[in-house]
């Protein structure tokens, strides 16, 4: 087998196979084995037609044809195994040359990774500010009224629907929704219809142009619980009011330490990618771009129980209009994976196998049954994951962002 690689652009390559007349002739001889194998012909047992009434029943071309695919298959694994181009699309075939007693010849397009040569990382890494995390009173105080409202009980209410009130509705004699009035509703003009509603009845209003049926199903007045110690203990561990609001002062800054974890992570991306030259390849970016759309609209379907239509009329935006805003992210996202994947490899940065195995046992524990996912769940493909998340995280560490 003879194999050359041409250049179409940066990130895509034609690799051009040839194989021998010898070699094709074997695959020629294979494939009218596997077809005589199935060929019934009246007088003869299935499988057992002689080869020179096989070849006249079945024709050259087809014969050709059969073993074309199985040169296809072979040429490029043999390919695969020995190239060095880090390919990440499937390959498009073109046959150039295909004839008995002649080497069979075929092209393979393919998206590659390029090198990405690097600026010096490290001084941009020392140029990120550093920032020293604060949690105000203010957030506290805010984080306690969220867990007051969502310890509220709920009392049945007759009257007329007031600010305040938890309502539970049907819209258009299909979606079903509860929240407090005076909140904020993502239905234009929803909430102003509601109040001075009573239980059960309905009422039709306009909504940026389109009519919209509400019935309000159920009115209920909200009862907050007094914030006191008696009420900290009832929410966990905590001897009065005060060890809660440690306990919360601690988990708001630890999520305020993970988003400024993210942040220098994405300053130090953008700082390095504006003095890199990042080739990207269209499949990656597609890849990523069709993930992010597919990822929307079931969060769509699930979240807000719409369809995705009627997500688009509310937000005022066309399909074209999310699919750019998204091929911009994606490209962000595959030139920050092709950066840290550089980084990686300069770095020497390896992921030992005891902290894969260790995570996988972590995220088993998760299931409700470990042994049972362990026997369902795909553990190469997880592996791979968990490799490379390693990785990704020595590679942040070196530079003090973790």
């Amino acid at each position: 087998m003879k194999s050359e690689i041409k250049d179409i652009s940066p990130t895509k390559k034609s690799i051009e196979i040839e194989i021998s007349a010898e070699e094709f002739d074997s695959f020629c001889s294979q494939a009218l084995k596997e077809l005589i194998k199935e060929l019934e012909l009246p007088g003869f047992r299935k499988g057992m037609v002689p080869e020179a009434l096989a070849k006249e029943k079945i024709g050259e071309n087809y014969i050709l044809s059969c073993a074309s695919e199985m040169a296809i298959k072979q040429g490029w694994t043999d390919f695969f195994k020995q190239t060095d181009l880090e390919i990440v699309s499937q390959p498009v075939i073109n046959i150039l040359k295909m004839a008995k007693d002649n080497p069979f010849v075929f092209s393979a397009e393919v998206d590659v990774l390029k090198e990405i040569k690097l600026p010096d990382i490290h001084a941009i890494a020392r140029s990120i500010k550093k920032e020293e995390v604060k949690v105000e009173g203010k957030e506290i105080d805010e984080a306690i009224l969220w867990l007051q409202q969502s310890r509220a009980k709920l009392e049945d209410k007759q009257g007329k629907a007031e600010a305040g009130d938890f309502a539970e509705i049907t819209l258009d004699d299909i979606n079903k929704d509860g929240f407090i009035l005076g909140k904020g509703h993502h239905v234009k003009n929803l909430e102003e219809n509601l109040l001075g509603m009573e239980d059960g009845q309905e009422k039709e209003f306009d909504s940026e142009g389109k009519k919209i049926k509400v019935k309000l199903d159920s009115l209920k007045k909200i009862q907050l619980p007094e914030i006191n110690d008696e009420w900290a203990k009832t929410l966990g561990d905590f001897k009065d009011l005060e060890s809660l609001k440690k306990n919360v002062e601690e988990g708001i800054k630890q999520e305020k330490d993970i988003a400024l974890r993210q942040k220098k992570r994405i300053e130090f991306l953008e700082k390095v990618s504006a003095k890199s030259k990042v080739e990207m390849p269209e499949t990656l970016v597609k890849r990523e771009a069709e993930g992010l759309m597919d990822n929307l609209e079931n969060r769509v379907k699930r979240e807000l129980g719409i369809g995705f239509d009627d997500y688009l009329v509310q937000t005022k935006k066309t399909k074209d209009q999310v699919e750019k805003e998204f091929e911009k992210m994606a490209q962000d996202r595959v030139r920050n994976f092709l950066i840290i994947r550089q980084i990686i490899k300069d770095e020497k940065i390896e992921a030992e196998e005891e902290e894969i195995n260790q995570r996988i046992e972590e995220m088993l524990k998760n299931y409700p049954d470990s042994e049972q996912a362990r026997k369902e769940i795909d553990l190469n493909k997880v592996k791979l994951y968990i490799e490379d998340e390693v990785k990704t995280e020595k590679a942040f560490n070196l530079f003090g962002f973790n």
